[in-house]
Parts: structure tokens; sequence; C-alpha cells
């Protein structure tokens, strides 16, 4: 699970720091940040997918001319605060801490790897620039140097290893030849963990599509929506648990799913009431296709452990919302899931548990500066107070979050601490 994620001059934030939950909601007004964190977990991401700074940040085509990956909004251009040229990410997980500083490269060069570290419960793990090392004397800046602790108690300055710079190290360190097993390890379980993450942009028109059976992995779009309920109805159990669901979050008398293949071999998912009335994926509406696609997303046979989804009341209606956040509330109670949503609705902020409301964080922008801050609702002065009496509905309609760290947070964020401090 990610604790904390730390950004330095990465898009509009200057310095700022996220505190999250099995369950974090995110909001503020339009072009405050909230989207700007998606490209930063996406960044991450992107990573353990083991691709390259340029394919990261760009794209990634594979055999044939094939997207696979869709790079980040604005690319180099706008990926640092203010025109500059580095920025910074830092995760903070349950037994690690991970951070990467990157040139994103100008004048035709290429984005690099600056500085890179990778620490768990004993010390760092690898690391490019450890306090106590010697300056380096062979910069270049097509590699970059990391050290590996010696071991033992006072955790020496051990083998210092080359790796290109065009590429993080923690994915190229898993097939180094010269470091440790242990290192490998640690390195191969945070990548694990990083692969595991959606960030799911349903779309009507992907859901609708057929698919082919076995295919149990929901796309970010939504795609193989049928295939994936096809998945979770071959257990009783669990095709009992979507109905109930979809009974108590759409007006339909669901008692039974059916999936009907074309001259493909391609299925497509329909819903039968108790009438005998048939509904399929291509005529559900859309408020209908997008919970069976967040149903299928965390009662699939292959969940991540982490989602982000944009807008999470999104074609729901507002009677909806509160069996919604139930259903995510269970699940990620539970663990292993994570999920990051943004919100716009005061309505849903309204419904939130106790538990989800004090995990809830505002992005801002203070007005005059061009950076954003982010602060976890509660942590604003006289929130707690001004809760007892108030509902947080009504706080973030009125706009009363944003005017309260307005008068008591004038000042630049607090700094979350850079690589080699």
């Amino acid at each position: 699970m990610i604790k904390k994620l730390c950004l330095t001059n990465f898009k509009n934030f200057k310095h700022a720091e996220l505190e999250l939950a099995r369950f974090s909601v995110l909001v503020g007004t339009n072009a405050s940040g909230k989207s700007n964190l998606r490209d930063a977990f996406r960044f991450i991401h992107g990573i353990s997918r083991g691709y390259t700074l340029a394919e990261i940040i760009g794209a990634k085509y594979i055999e044939g001319g094939v997207l696979q990956w869709s790079g980040l909004r604005g690319g180099t251009r706008e990926l640092v605060f203010d025109s500059g040229s580095t920025f910074e990410l830092k995760i903070g997980l349950a037994a690690a801490s991970y951070e990467i500083a990157v040139d994103v490269g100008s004048n035709g060069k290429p984005p690099r790897v600056l500085q890179e570290r990778l620490t768990g419960p004993g010390g760092y793990i690898f690391d490019s620039h450890p306090p106590d090392d010697p300056p380096d004397q062979e910069h270049n800046p097509r590699y970059v140097f990391v050290r590996l602790p010696r071991g033992g108690q006072n955790r020496k300055l051990g083998k210092r290893l080359r790796f290109a710079s065009n590429q993080p190290v923690l994915t190229q360190i898993v097939e180094s030849g010269d470091a440790a097993k242990g290192v490998i390890a640690a390195a191969k379980s945070l990548i694990s963990e990083l692969q595991s993450m959606r960030f799911l942009d349903l779309a009507p028109d992907a859901m609708r599509r057929p698919s082919l059976p076995g295919q149990n992995i929901l796309g970010d779009q939504g795609d193989n929506l049928s295939s994936v309920l096809q998945a979770i109805c071959a257990d009783d159990h669990t095709k009992a648990a979507v109905i109930n669901w979809i009974k108590d979050l759409t007006p339909l008398d669901v008692t039974d799913f059916e999936f009907v293949p074309d001259q493909t071999g391609k299925i497509l998912a329909f819903m039968v009431e108790s009438g005998g009335r048939k509904t399929s994926a291509y005529s559900a509406s859309d408020g209908t296709l997008r919970f069976l696609a967040m149903i299928a997303a965390l009662l699939g046979p292959e969940p991540a452990q982490f989602y982000f989804f944009e807008e999470l009341e999104n074609g729901i209606h507002p009677t909806r919302l509160a069996l919604l956040l139930q259903l995510i509330e269970q699940k990620t109670a539970k663990g292993p899931i994570q999920i990051v949503a943004t919100s716009h609705s005061p309505q849903l902020l309204a419904l939130l548990s106790p538990d989800a409301r004090n995990s809830a964080s505002l992005v801002y922008r203070l007005e005059g500066r061009p950076d954003a801050g982010i602060c976890q609702i509660t942590e604003i002065p006289e929130a707690k107070r001004v809760l007892e009496d108030n509902d947080l509905a009504r706080l973030h309609s009125s706009g009363w979050l944003e005017n309260a760290v307005e008068f008591t947070r004038p000042d630049v964020p607090s700094h979350p601490g850079e690589i080699g401090a």
C-alpha cells in the first residue's frame, strides 16, 4: 500500500505531500492539480513496467505500431514546475520508500535519471548519492552510478554499479548480475506492487463492445467488460454478490446473467430480470455500465492493488452514491485494494464514512501563487471544529475549504525533502 506521495517541481506542484489511506478522496477546484497527481502515479507505474523515461513521458509502441502506453499529458514541456528541467517524486510504502530525480532533457537531449534511491527498514538498498560517498569521478550523463550497502550493523558503503541513465535503476538492477540477491528481491517486490496499478477512465463505447472469453482484465476504458463479468459469474457466490449489487444500485430486478456469443466467438453480457426481460451491455445505460465496470474491477478474478478513479460520481445517480461508496469502502477495508478518487460532488463528500472523511485531501492553489498545495481536510485549521456543526458537503460547495486554506496557510507548503537531503 502506498502511504505517501511527495512531489518536487512536478507539474504545478513545487513542494507537496499527499497522505494516503486505503480509500482516499481528492477534492479541489478545476485546474487545482488533481489530474496532475494521477500523472505522478502513472509515472511511477510506467517505471514498474520497465519503460525508458522517454517512453514513460512520451509513449510506448510495440511491434506493428500498436500503442501500449499513452505517455503523460503535456510531454516534457509541461512536466516540470515553472518551465524547469528537473523534478523529483518519492513514494512511501509500509516497508520501503523509493525516490527518483529526473532531468526531462532540453535542446533535443533525452530525459535521464539524475538520482535514485530505494530504502528499506534497515537503510538504503541502493542509492546514487549516499551521504558518505566520495564525489563521483566517473560522471557521464549517459550513466547513473549507485551504491549498494556492504551489510552488517554499520551499513558501510559497498559495491558501486553503473546503469544507463535513460531508464530508472529500479528495473535495470533486477537484471544485474552484480547486485546481491537481497537487493534484487527488494527491487522485484516493489516493482510487483507498483505494476498492480490501474487508472480507470471508463468509456461507454468500450464497455459495450463484445470481448473474447478469457480476457479477464478490465481495460482502463472498460474494455473486456463482458468477459470479465463472465469470469466473475463462474463462481456462484461471487455471481450472487454481483446480482445483489446490481439490484441495489440500479432499478433493474436482475436475477441472472447470460453471455451470448457472436459469429467471431466474442461474447456480450445480458442482464436477465425476474420477468424474463433481457438487457444487453450494448443497450444498458451509461450509468449501469459504469456500475458494472466498477463491480468488475473490484470483484473480478484479477483485481489490481491500486485504482485511480477520476470524478468517481460521473454517470452515477445521486441516490446511488451511498451504495457505491459502501462497495468501495467494503473492498478497501479488507485489503489489499487501495483506491484514490477525485470528486466534485458535495453529496459524495457528505456520504463518506468518518474514516474516509479523515483521509480526504484538498488540492488547492493560493491566490497569486503558481504552485499548488495539498492538505488533508481535517488538518485545515478549525476544520474539525467546524465539521462538528456543518457537513463536509456544505463546506465544499460554499468554498469554505479553499477560503480557510487561503486565510490560514499563506506561505509555501512545507518541503517534503529531496534526494540526498
